[in-house]
């Protein structure tokens, strides 16, 4: 069985690979590639026990990339003849071609990859004549492993390879045994983000569509039951299907504590977590008055408390959604975009960096967001572009902080390694928020002179950022976090 060309890319990349046992369960074989006469490709690797699935990525004289679909492109579900085999009847070769590709196989529900591979050419073959193994030529340029590398990297559940790809997303389809979409009232969260994360069967909030994760912001007081009444006397009820606490389930509006006027979306790798590497993840950042992208790796367990961000949190790209965003000569708009570990409420922005865009805005286009997580730093890149390095003092991360951070220094850091709380597995957070007590700074100002509406020491921060919609709706007309693709490498 066989398919091939672009019509099926959507189930191929859909797949989400994930590689928790890299090293000790399946390898990917070598791949018998066959250039036939007078037209034809075939690329086969033999069957194995609870294979499902493999697909070839392949370009003629010119280089893929590990997440391309290539102009050789096809999948197959079912092995034939003892062999999974790819083909291409119409696909015209000759001596001397260059097929660069990679391939994904799953086998017993896990994810795996063999990339930079290269296969040169050499004969035309009949197509009936005996399969032999293709080799791999230049013009590779990364070895392909022979023995699993040891590697700092740790992946909850299993182990990693150095260099290799341990996840992979390319949201050709949304997979809940992997990602799982959120619902609760950030009221325990230390921003305190005025919105619901809600997962909606109708206009959903999270959705999948074109190769691409779309987030976007909704108004409570459009969704069926609710008016605009609702939120200053109405009652959410997110108890089917929370993922959080009970208090965090449901709430009642009251005086000023109204409920949340904006419902957002906001996934988690609840199938995922790890321990250093580098995570680059292809982004639009959304834009619009008041809102952010939630772009972060969080802790799997609160290992060193749950308070104020105790147990860390890594950012690993942000921007805030208005176009105009100043206070005094200090440029807080879309052009800038920062991130960083965030490890304590009071001196949020500590170890912050930030980077700013001389022409046009982040949210503009596309960008690739990386981190490099190791035992000595983190840095953030953008594009390739190294703009933040953040390294340990003598003591640690947590003696980079002033003596009057509140929550600092911890106690339990101490017990750790110098990179504490950054030590442990994280996993992916991606979402979109509004508002908040921390992301939005008191005195900036928006276009027009227009003072941000709330103060975030304020008991009415929720009651003031509601109040002022008519101004800031109007702005939000591309208000979505987009998501092309997730990566992490092992280092």
């Amino acid at each position: 069985m066989s398919v091939h060309g672009r019509g099926h890319v959507a189930a191929f990349i859909s797949l989400f690979i994930f590689i928790p046992t890299i090293c000790a369960q399946y390898r990917i074989p070598d791949v018998t590639i066959r250039a036939l006469k007078p037209r034809g490709f075939m690329a086969s690797i033999p069957d194995a026990p609870k294979v499902t699935l493999f697909v070839f990525q392949g370009n003629v004289n010119r280089p893929i990339g590990s997440t391309d679909v290539g102009s050789i492109s096809g999948e197959v579900i079912q092995a034939q003849n003892g062999r999974w085999t790819v083909e291409d009847p119409n696909l015209e070769l000759k001596v001397g071609d260059v097929i660069n590709y990679y391939v994904v196989v799953s086998a017993d529900r896990a994810g795996y990859v063999r990339d930079n591979l290269s296969y040169r050419v050499t004969a035309l073959e009949d197509r009936f004549a005996p399969d032999t193994p293709a080799p791999v030529t230049a013009p590779v340029t990364v070895p392909v492993p022979t023995v699993c590398r040891p590697t700092e990297t740790k992946v909850r559940g299993g182990t990693a390879c150095a260099g290799e790809t341990i996840f992979l997303e390319n949201f050709d389809a949304f997979r809940d045994n992997i990602w799982q979409i959120e619902q609760y009232l950030p009221y325990n969260s230390p921003n305190f983000p005025f919105v619901s994360y809600q997962r909606l069967s109708s206009d959903p909030t999270v959705s999948v569509s074109d190769g691409k994760l779309r987030i976007s912001p909704k108004l409570q007081q459009r969704l069926p039951g609710f008016t605009n009444e609702s939120i200053y006397t109405g009652t959410i009820n997110l108890f089917n299907g929370c993922t959080s606490s009970a208090e965090a389930c449901m709430k009642q509006a009251w005086g000023a504590d109204i409920l949340p006027p904006i419902v957002s979306g906001k996934i988690i790798s609840k199938g995922f977590a790890f321990t250093y590497g580098t995570v680059t993840i292809r982004a639009k950042l959304p834009q619009g008055d008041w809102i952010y992208p939630e772009i972060f790796l969080e802790p799997y367990i609160q290992k060193y408390g749950s308070m104020h961000y105790s147990s860390g949190v890594l950012q690993i790209a942000s921007a805030r959604g208005n176009k105009e965003l100043t206070r005094g000569t200090t440029d807080y708009s879309n052009k800038v975009l920062f991130g960083g570990p965030i490890m304590d409420l009071q001196c949020h922005d500590t170890l912050l960096s930030n980077r700013v865009l001389s022409n046009g805005f982040w949210g503009d286009d596309y960008h690739e967001y990386s981190v490099r997580w190791t035992p000595d730093r983190i840095t953030l890149s953008v594009d390739g572009v190294e703009w933040a390095r953040v390294e340990p003092a003598a003591t640690g991360l947590r003696s980079r902080f002033p003596a009057e951070c509140a929550q600092l220094p911890n106690v339990l850091l101490q017990y750790g390694s110098k990179m504490a709380p950054f030590d442990d597995h994280f996993y992916i957070t991606l979402g979109l928020g509004a508002g908040s007590i921390t992301e939005f700074p008191d005195g900036v100002t928006t276009a027009n002179s227009r003072p941000k509406p709330w103060s975030n020491p304020s008991r009415k921060a929720l009651l003031n950022f509601w109040q002022d919609m008519s101004s800031w709706l109007e702005t939000w007309n591309e208000p979505q976090l987009l998501v092309d693709y997730v990566k992490v490498v092992a280092l």
